[in-house]
């Protein structure tokens, strides 16, 4: 394509005059601006990978719901196929914020890079998604953070990077009460039967908010997705266990 041949010959001259040069931590085609100060991994992360957001452990210490600080920085990115449709809508959308200057010849391909192992003197631990849950850009940053009612869907869905169910367990003991309108949205639009199931074990017969008007709603809705005679468990990282809630049809396993 002309226009990507173009931006090369521009982004080469730049680093030939030494206004660009590569990212030490991305490499091939990302590119740090000389004069500018570096920034935390979490905001290079979000200037250099346009699609992908903080999520899990970190997620929960940027909400303030663990006291544990994660050495690692947390980040979900999209599998391939839904990068690709992300850059195709991101791209037909800034053609029709510049017309005039969106003309096929011009255009270059928007990319979606994944983040490097070890960012900024941080390791990263990516978890690559189908389908992108809700996320909020952190006011007076780049960085994208997963929602707060992300976050509680998140940890449901993957306790090994959450710190483990029964951390689990106590950080939905503390906070969940505080967000439950946003917990209970967000886990009614997950098309997940089982963080339903434990959503609502957890919620309903652990924290007794069953039947509150907040929430009482859906999480009565969720329990068509209990299954008798079934194998779920609370903790997917430990084997079944006979403990278990009858109304829910899960094992209480942690």
């Amino acid at each position: 394509m002309p226009g990507a041949i173009q931006a090369q010959r521009v982004v080469k001259n730049l680093i030939r005059t030494h206004g660009l040069t590569s990212d030490p931590d991305y490499g091939r085609n990302v590119y740090r601006v000389l004069g500018l100060g570096d920034a935390p991994a979490e905001e290079v992360f979000a200037l250099a990978t346009p699609f992908g957001y903080v999520a899990h452990l970190s997620a929960m210490q940027r909400w303030g719901l663990t006291d544990r600080r994660p050495d690692a920085l947390h980040l979900v990115v999209p599998a391939a196929p839904a990068a690709r449709r992300l850059a195709e809508e991101r791209m037909a959308e800034d053609r029709r914020q510049f017309p005039d200057a969106a003309k096929e010849e011009n255009e270059v391909p928007l990319t979606n890079p994944r983040p490097p192992a070890i960012l900024r003197g941080r390791k990263t631990v990516t978890v690559t998604a189908k389908e992108m849950g809700s996320w909020i850009r952190v006011r007076g940053g780049h960085t994208r953070l997963a929602t707060v009612g992300q976050t509680f869907l998140d940890m449901l869905d993957r306790p090994d990077l959450c710190g483990g169910m029964a951390h689990v367990r106590d950080v939905w003991r503390e906070h969940a009460d505080i967000h439950l309108e946003e917990i209970a949205a967000s886990i009614d639009d997950s098309g997940s039967p089982i963080v339903k199931v434990r959503a609502g074990y957890l919620l309903d017969e652990l924290l007794g908010l069953g039947d509150d008007a907040r929430a009482a709603e859906r999480i009565a809705g969720w329990l068509r997705f209990a299954q008798r005679g079934s194998s779920r468990v609370l903790d997917p990282s430990k084997p079944f266990a006979t403990d278990h809630s009858e109304k829910w049809m899960l094992s209480l396993n942690v």
